[in-house]
């Protein structure tokens, strides 16, 4: 229920991108920077209710810190190769090429971890994929003006998947907190986006009152709640089921253009958003466990 939530707040992202009066690496920015006060608010309140503070917990923990360091750091690189992989490819590229997370989350639980999943897991990851395919099939574009926005396609698809992985490690068995993980993660990704921006020379303010309430929609929606309820998630959803999960995100791009933007929806669409909606349900099916 809780990785339910998670994306329907993050299938939000990209018509709040599309609202914004600023550029695709300062929006970022600021939808990270607009929640550092709500996540450390909530670690507050979680320090006074536990017999130890958040702090000593972090100082303890010395290693899960510079993960979350790390997990900052990686989803900083995962928005922004997106923002510029949108700009220099195709759209239909960029949504597909950023969303093979779970391939790599699967190959590194295998490999670092030795982590398994299940024949039938493997071949309804496979299916989401190829559904994903046909949604955007044709609109994909093919040439070298496109190669260097393809390698950052994947390229957000690698940070996103280290992010998870990142996450998932902190979250395994309660290890740590949501809110810690996610106010020290928050600040990391923030300075990441604000480098980025101030390197592309992006405006860092909105033009009208509208623009600031498009971004604090975007950190409030979007971080806030999507990215928080996805880190509360991964204490009891594995990285590699919610990276498959997290596929539905270009259906809902399509719903969505068609409902706020009269996108028409096409035939590929009608084929691989069902596809890939009923991969994702035979995938979670594969990992439950079997009854005696």
């Amino acid at each position: 229920m809780t990785l339910a939530l998670a994306i329907l707040f993050l299938s939000f992202t990209p018509i709040l991108f599309r609202w914004s009066e600023l550029g695709p690496t300062a929006s970022a920015f600021y939808r990270a920077l607009l929640t550092i006060p709500i996540f450390w608010v909530w670690v507050a309140v979680e320090s006074r209710r536990g017999a130890r503070t958040e702090l000593a917990r972090l100082r303890l923990r010395r290693a899960d810190l510079w993960l979350m360091v790390f997990a900052g750091a990686v989803f900083g690189m995962n928005i922004a190769a997106y923002a510029w992989a949108v700009h220099l490819t195709s759209v239909a590229n960029a949504s597909l090429l950023s969303n093979l997370a779970p391939i790599f989350v699967s190959l590194a639980s295998f490999l670092l971890f030795g982590e398994r999943v299940s024949r039938g897991f493997i071949a309804a990851m496979i299916a989401a994929i190829v559904g994903v395919t046909i949604l955007v099939g044709d609109k994909l574009a093919v040439g070298r003006g496109e190669i260097l926005g393809d390698g950052l396609g994947v390229f957000s698809s690698l940070a996103f998947a280290g992010y998870l992985m990142a996450i998932g490690r902190l979250r395994l068995r309660q290890r740590q907190r949501s809110s810690t993980v996610m106010a020290a993660s928050v600040v990391v990704t923030a300075l990441c986006l604000l480098a980025l921006a101030l390197a592309t020379g992006e405006s860092l303010l909105p033009r009208t009152l509208y623009g600031w309430a498009d971004l604090l929609a975007l950190a409030l929606i979007s971080h806030a709640l999507g990215q928080g309820l996805l880190t509360v998630a991964l204490a009891h959803v594995s990285p590699t089921l919610s990276a498959v999960s997290l596929l539905t995100l270009p259906v809902t791009a399509a719903l969505y253009g068609w409902l706020f933007f009269a996108e028409p929806l096409t035939l590929n669409q009608a084929i691989g958003a069902p596809m890939v909606l009923a991969s994702i349900l035979a995938a979670r099916l594969a990992m439950l466990p079997r009854r005696p």
